[in-house]
């Protein structure tokens, strides 16, 4: 630069200040610093300088309003950044939400060392790199997880998005983050999450369940058999939906389903009914009865004539398969997969051509032929 307005300008400022005058001197140090585009190295230097001998006796207002001016400016210095970052929440804050200057080193020391109201902050910027989503998955509490859930900018690796299901067991908002997700989170990803969804999230897991189920048939895997339910206690299930007894409809469902009383009563009371539907369907209660126990459930006395019909027609579209693959979730017993390999390793059984069983390997020798003695002419 061919004048130096900065430098002169902070003379001007430094020279005759008194105490009052010195803890509102950075403040418009900064002022003048922002004004320009660019500086010399000389004019960062003793901006720097400035920096760190007057943050620590500048007034709380002036620091918010030194970070609101630099978190628009291109050029701060990385030693006045650190201060800042490090501040108090309301001066921190500022520069976390608003600054696009912050390095990715400036973030990751920043998350190993920073409360957890910082850490959602954090988690909130755009475009945050993976190295620094993984630093804050080590460090967030399970509660602050969904502002990273949350943050549509960035994509989640396949290991963050088992760290993030993990967690959302129970947490409903992290869930519905998480089903919301469309390029990163898979709709397998959602099965063991399909309480906690909303109705647009288990759309898309009842999606994976249809397509789980048709792997399953093409792979020629056994349809499981589904026993016919005891007439006795059917009967009993549908005066129990007349009383309006809960109690007794999750012990009866809880007895055809194989499902713990207490899960069924999760099921019963579920307000969007869809994990009820399936359940009716893995049991094997035929539509009529099925009907019954969707009418006189739910969290009011009997639910509107749109939700039954809409929980019907899912009792009725989903797949008999795809039900099962569900409730055996719930049971917590995955289907056998295991199928037997069609390639045997070759230290197990040999090679094709050269089996162990029933042949001679190299290190078998051919029995000995007796030697043949004669006598001399």
């Amino acid at each position: 630069m061919a004048s130096p307005p900065f430098s002169s300008g902070i003379f001007g400022l430094v020279k005759g200040s008194d105490g009052a005058r010195s803890r509102s001197l950075l403040r418009d140090a900064t002022e003048l610093y922002v004004s320009e585009p660019v500086h010399t190295r000389s004019e960062i230097a003793m901006y720097e300088e400035l920096a760190a001998q007057l943050l620590k006796v500048t007034a709380l207002p002036d620091r918010i309003s030194i970070a609101t001016m630099l978190a628009d400016y291109a050029e701060v210095p990385a030693s006045v950044m650190r201060a800042l970052l490090h501040d108090i929440f309301p001066v921190s804050s500022v520069m976390i939400e608003k600054s696009k200057s912050i390095t990715e080193a400036q973030l990751l020391a920043l998350v190993a060392t920073a409360s957890p109201s910082h850490l959602e902050m954090i988690a909130a910027r755009k475009a945050l790199q993976p190295v620094v989503v993984e630093a804050l998955l080590g460090r967030m509490r399970p509660d602050g997880l969904s502002a990273l859930a949350a943050n549509q900018t960035i994509t989640l690796s396949p290991s963050a998005v088992r760290h993030l299901v993990e967690h959302a067991h129970g947490n409903e908002r992290l869930a519905r983050q998480l089903a919301s997700r469309m390029d990163d989170v898979q709709d397998t990803d959602l099965i063991e999450l399909f309480l906690d969804l909303d109705g647009r999230g288990r759309r898309r897991v009842i999606q994976a369940l249809e397509i789980a189920a048709l792997r399953e048939f093409a792979a020629r895997r056994p349809l499981p058999r589904v026993p016919m339910p005891d007439p006795d206690k059917v009967a009993t299930l549908a005066r129990a939906c007349l009383q309006r007894n809960t109690e007794a409809m999750s012990r009866i469902l809880s007895d055809l389903t194989g499902l713990d009383a207490p899960f069924m009563v999760r099921l019963l009371a579920d307000p969007g009914g869809e994990p009820l539907s399936i359940c009716l369907k893995a049991a094997g209660i035929d539509t009529g009865i099925a009907t019954r126990v969707v009418l006189f459930s739910g969290v009011e006395d009997t639910r509107n004539y749109f939700d039954v019909k809409r929980l019907v027609d899912l009792y009725e579209m989903v797949s008999l398969r795809s039900a099962l693959l569900l409730v055996d979730r719930w049971r917590g017993t995955a289907p056998s997969t295991k199928r037997t390999p069609a390639h045997v390793p070759q230290t197990q059984a040999g090679t094709p051509v050269r089996a162990s069983v029933g042949g001679t390997s190299r290190s078998e020798r051919p029995a000995e032929v007796p030697e043949i003695k004669r006598d001399r002419a």
